[in-house]
């Protein structure tokens, strides 16, 4: 059995435990996150409507990656066209 050391332990940093306490626009309310992600969507891209974007939103808003993101930012990501590759030339037929 070891015994107990008689050293003093000093913290030296501060963990953050919540994200409320984190350095970050953290938007805690799931449906207000989905609200602003859906309306600047549509603003950045009028093309598309509320109705196309929120079955994305709410599925981004179950992953962590995604739902740590400001809302609006993460909109204007996904407003943004989808770019079209080149069809690829057949290796074999050169």
């Amino acid at each position: 059995m070891t015994e107990p050391t008689e050293e003093f332990f000093e913290k030296t940093f501060r963990l953050v435990c919540r994200l409320d306490d984190a350095d970050i626009d953290y938007v805690r309310d799931t449906a207000e996150w989905i609200h602003r992600c859906v309306a600047r969507a549509v603003e950045v891209n009028p093309s598309t409507n509320a109705d196309e974007m929120t079955p994305i939103v709410v599925d981004m808003s179950t992953r962590g990656r995604w739902r740590l993101m400001r809302p609006e930012t993460l909109a204007e990501q996904l407003a943004l066209p989808v770019p079209h590759r080149a069809p690829e030339t057949d290796r074999a037929d050169l």
